[in-house]
């Protein structure tokens, strides 16, 4: 996947910084299995399923392995599986469609895909039904937040800040970023955005405030180093500034560990970390929510912008 400074890039960008999340986990979960036995055989769990519901795209994806206790004569390009989705609050149910991909490894997996954009705060329960009836399942609900708090700039001796707070919420975000849109600087061309990520999945940025508020202090005179880098101009350029954002990137509650602990010795347990009702693996989802405003002439030229007229 190419990368772009576009913000409604969202869905790909994401998907690179969650997959090695997921990934993680999963290579947790097969640390701890021995390859020398079959440790599915008398099992009542059916299928291992990895995989998220995003909001910022309309086509979602989970990967199905089968559980097999036999795997002499198996045909990888074909896979005993029927998903679906129910959504619950409206009782609709998505038949999801199989696709085939080969990895670098030359091995094979099934990556199931279903063309829909989740609703925020909404339960959605995925199946995977084989031919005989036997069903393995998964339930997420999207994350969901409602207010924003905007304080006006605050110009201190060295710099200038802005504070933004986002109101219930239940854990620290997955991802903060924040966007400088610009004019072009070729008449007629589309918005350029310089995209700062504030901290990473380790290291979050921002802090609780009342309780169930996220407060980000956002460094309008500080980003300008990085937002000139992003855009490839001198430190001295002084580009028509249109707007500022944030992206807020929320996982839902499956995603987080026992104790909010990354404990390998607790996560090599199979199904301690899965959320997958007869079978392994994880299935969970993700919501992100944005937020745009716009400077005033002074506050835009005092952090080194031109203000459009």
């Amino acid at each position: 996947m190419s990368t772009s400074n576009n913000i409604y890039s969202a869905p790909r960008t994401l998907m690179k910084r969650l997959i090695p999340a997921l990934f993680v986990l999963i290579a947790v979960f097969m640390g701890g299995c021995d390859d020398t036995v079959n440790p599915f055989v008398e099992e009542d769990r059916f299928y291992t399923l990895f995989g998220y519901l995003d909001t910022a795209t309309d086509e979602q994806y989970v990967r199905v392995i089968p559980l097999r206790q036999d795997f002499a004569g198996i045909d990888d390009t074909s896979i005993d599986a029927t998903v679906t989705t129910l959504e619950v609050e409206s009782g609709n149910t998505t038949v999801w469609q199989d696709s085939v991909i080969t990895y670098s490894d030359g091995s094979v997996g099934h990556v199931f895909h279903a063309p829909f954009t989740p609703i925020p705060g909404w339960t959605y329960e995925l199946r995977v039904t084989r031919s005989d009836g036997i069903q393995t399942a998964a339930t997420t609900t999207i994350p969901l937040i409602t207010d924003v708090e905007l304080d006006d700039p605050t110009i201190s001796i060295a710099a200038v800040f802005q504070k933004i707070r986002w109101s219930n919420v239940d854990s620290e975000p997955f991802r903060v970023e924040v966007w400088y849109r610009f004019l072009n600087f070729a008449p007629g061309q589309p918005f350029l955005n310089a995209v700062i990520p504030y901290g990473n999945a380790d290291e979050k940025y921002g802090k609780f405030v009342q309780d169930d508020k996220w407060e980000v202090l956002v460094r309008l005179t500080t980003d300008k180093e990085d937002v000139t880098k992003e855009l490839g101009v001198s430190d001295d350029a002084e580009p028509f500034l249109m707007s500022v954002g944030m992206r807020l990137t929320m996982t839902n509650d499956s995603w987080r560990p026992p104790d909010g602990v990354f404990d390998r010795e607790v996560l090599v347990q199979p199904g301690t970390f899965s959320n997958v009702n007869k079978g392994f693996g994880f299935f969970g989802s993700v919501n992100q929510y944005t937020h745009e405003w716009t400077l005033d002439p002074f506050i835009t030229s005092l952090i080194g912008y031109t203000y459009p007229n």
